[in-house]
């Protein structure tokens, strides 16, 4: 293999994951050889900075970095990682997540043969505590039960409802019809091959993650795609970003690339994890970034980058307790975005709805 894929670990306090996670790719099929493996510690306080310096020492493809000052989020060290890396071909890792043992060799294995920029897979949501795995959600038929027979995987939803509700029902009302373009919806599609998101924009649908991805360098260097300064929503800029830029991309709906563990517990969570206004303020205006940016796009685009994620957003914002002062601040960021997603009736519809619910709350909050 003459290629070399940088993998971009942002790390802070992840001490009791980081060498699972680290061992995922040191153990990649693909060979460790063929890996610069970049860990980016942004002032951890928990050891993690003396595990990646042992990796370091130990393996000639570790690499660690030290900030000097903490920034409060991912985006800063993932961009750290970018301008370090020297690979020819990019990917990320959640460092308390895993990678599979062939994620590697298979994601370089299709953006190669395919001459594509952007590779990308399914991944496993693990409910670490829960006991149970949902499947990262898909607009096509998979056939997931002969490709992991020894494996049972529920349908992921954020709604909380059974699967049958969820398929045949709820899903589509969410997330709209089904944009035939290239493919067609008559079976099970196992590879997904264009040249450019105006083919398939279904594939925006999908969760934004980086981790579940491999980038071209080209992609990410000659169009200047960084993570933008948001706690949360920064991958789906930089996701979006590198579809609408990519000159050619590869969907594998049969493959399982990585583990994402949900850890539920109230002494084990992220920042992403923990809702606050900040979160959702960001997210938003990560949405108002991401609808700028595909303003010369097809209206399939448009909505399909940012209704599903809209949807999030007011399920997360009405399970979380908010001030009369913080809703009115939620709502300018709602009512901004509203001024330039009128892409159809349905995203009118939709942000008319978000916007009649926080001024609902704002007329009852006594606080």
């Amino acid at each position: 293999m003459e290629d070399k894929i940088s993998i971009i670990l942002p790390i802070f306090n992840v001490g009791d994951h980081l060498r699972g996670g680290i061992d995922s790719l040191i153990n990649q099929t693909i060979g460790n050889e063929n890996l610069e493996i970049i860990m980016v510690n942004d002032c951890s306080t928990d050891g993690s900075d003396k595990i990646i310096d042992e990796y370091a020492e130990k393996y000639e493809c570790c690499i660690a970095i030290h900030h000097e000052k903490n920034s409060g989020a991912a985006y800063t060290p993932r961009n750290t990682g970018i301008e370090a890396c020297t690979g020819d071909y990019i990917m990320f890792l959640d460092p308390d997540d895993r990678y599979t043992p062939d994620c590697c060799e298979v994601l370089y294995k299709a953006v190669t043969e395919n001459n594509a920029q952007m590779g990308f897979a399914r991944f496993r949501r693990i409910f670490e505590y829960g006991g149970h795995v949902q499947k990262s959600y898909s607009p096509y038929e998979d056939d997931l039960e002969h490709a992991y027979p020894d494996e049972t995987f529920e349908t992921a939803n954020f709604l909380n409802v059974s699967d049958f509700l969820w398929d045949n029902f709820i899903e589509r009302f969410l997330y709209g019809k089904d944009l035939e373009r290239t493919y067609k919806r008559d079976g099970p599609i196992d590879t997904i091959i264009i040249d450019n998101i105006e083919e398939e924009p279904d594939l925006l649908k999908m969760a934004p993650s980086v981790w579940s991805k491999i980038y071209k360098r080209e992609l990410i260097m000659d169009n200047n795609i960084r993570f933008q300064p948001f706690i949360s929503g920064d991958d789906m800029a930089f996701t979006l970003e590198a579809f609408l830029n990519a000159k050619g991309i590869v969907y594998l709906n049969n493959f399982m690339c990585y583990d994402y563990y949900i850890r539920d517990l109230p002494d084990d969570k992220s920042i992403t994890n923990t809702v606050n206004v900040r979160l959702l303020d960001e997210l938003m205006e990560s949405y108002i970034y991401c609808r700028r940016k595909t303003e010369s796009f097809s209206k399939e685009v448009q909505t399909a980058s940012i209704n599903p994620h809209l949807l999030h957003w007011i399920n997360t914002w009405r399970t979380s307790p908010f001030t009369k002062a913080e809703n009115r601040l939620l709502l300018k960021k709602v009512n901004e975005l509203k001024k330039i997603h009128k892409s159809d009736m349905k995203s009118k519809m939709l942000l008319s709805s978000m916007t009649t619910a926080i001024e609902s709350s704002i007329y009852t909050s006594k606080a």
